[in-house]
């Protein structure tokens, strides 16, 4: 006999489950009975394992074993592991988040099935369609039911993109929600951090995981440009385990950065709140540094989340290392706003998603 869910929430990487475990959390707090699946996209410890207890979420009911292999290959192996998933249970929503193989793989699923599908974090837009992420975005956005925007940009890009108003709610950051509940710990657990990882002086975070900036040529101009900082500050990189192979592969000249292990979320967010400035490709980090009221400098050419420019705590800086020296320098001298609002990043966006979604259940 089918075991019966109102909701399914599928996962399969770190930004995924930071996004979906307090909508996880507030769902089986008002008895919503949820199945919890991780593709297994994610093989890292600290990038997938402990997140759950970094996050004080309970472990997934089903845990696919996705194999480390090409985009292509995954995406097959989630369709038929998630269709058996479907088919062995009766599900009457399921529930995406972000943009990566795992999000696409269950969307579709889910829309072949005939299920409803809702997506979190829906109508961001790079405009770069090089990126697989910018195309999982645009075919989950245009499958599904229920599209929950985190900002006003957002709302616009769908509306643009022709799709049914009534589908659209503006409901603010998920990923706002998790870090409000753990700021106080964060915190917390700068100065340990620092200790644990020998920081004595200011420094920098950086983070680097896009296949696109994975080039002798980009992560040398990256690293030339560090290499005028080292001597008055750190440069500290928690490595992807992408950017660890590239580098291993390649003997890629680090020039004084210190190369460390993925770090958990929690600690990593602690380690991030003690820096002087973030340099990234991550797109979640432009949300989170924004938050934290930390200057972020972007490793790339454009960005999903432009209200992060907007509001000044962002600035794409490209891959020229003369360019990135000098929006270091820039940086270093200026001062952001005290405090950052914007709506609907109040921690309550699990709570609008829960509003929304109960009268359709």
């Amino acid at each position: 006999m089918k075991k019966k869910y109102d909701v399914a929430l599928v996962v399969g990487t770190r930004p995924n489950f930071v996004k979906a475990a307090p909508l996880l959390k507030y769902f089986e707090e008002n008895n919503l009975n949820t199945l919890f699946i991780h593709t297994g996209q994610h093989k890292d410890k600290n990038m997938s394992t402990d997140i759950f207890d970094d996050l004080s979420i309970r472990p997934p009911d089903i845990v696919l074993e996705t194999p480390t292999v090409n985009m292509n290959e995954q995406l097959s192996y989630m369709l038929e592991a998630l269709d058996g998933v479907f088919n062995e249970n009766e599900i009457k929503m399921v529930g995406v988040f972000g943009d990566v193989t795992s999000t696409l793989a269950a969307a579709l699923s889910t829309k072949n099935k005939k299920l409803e599908l809702f997506h979190v974090e829906a109508g961001l837009r790079s405009r770069n369609m090089e990126m697989p992420e910018e195309r999982n975005r645009i075919i989950v956005d245009s499958i599904s039911d229920y599209l929950f925007a985190p900002s006003y940009d957002a709302v616009e890009n769908l509306i643009d993109e022709n799709i049914d108003e009534d589908k659209i709610f503006s409901v603010g950051n998920i990923m706002i929600d998790t870090l409000i509940s753990n700021y106080e710990k964060i915190k917390s657990k700068t100065n340990n951090i620092k200790k644990n990882l020998n920081i004595k002086n200011e420094y920098f975070v950086t983070t680097i995981h896009r296949p696109s900036n994975l080039t002798d040529e980009n992560l040398n101009n990256i690293f030339t440009a560090f290499q005028n900082f080292t001597q008055e500050y750190s440069v500290i990189l928690p490595a992807h385990p992408r950017l660890k192979k590239y580098i291993d592969g390649n003997h890629i000249e680090l020039n004084n950065v210190a190369l460390i292990n993925p770090l958990s979320y929690i600690d990593f967010l602690s380690l991030v709140n003690g820096s002087t400035l973030v340099l990234t490709d991550s797109g979640g980090l432009q949300e989170e540094t924004t938050f934290m009221n930390i200057n972020c400098l972007t490793l790339r050419n454009e960005t999903e989340r432009p209200i992060t420019v907007e509001l000044g705590t962002n600035k794409i800086v490209g891959l020229n290392t003369e360019n990135i020296i000098s929006e270091i320098n820039k940086s270093l001298t200026s001062k952001l706003p005290n405090e950052i609002k914007i709506e609907n990043w109040d921690g309550r966006t699990s709570e609008r998603i829960y509003n929304i979604l109960i009268k359709k259940l």
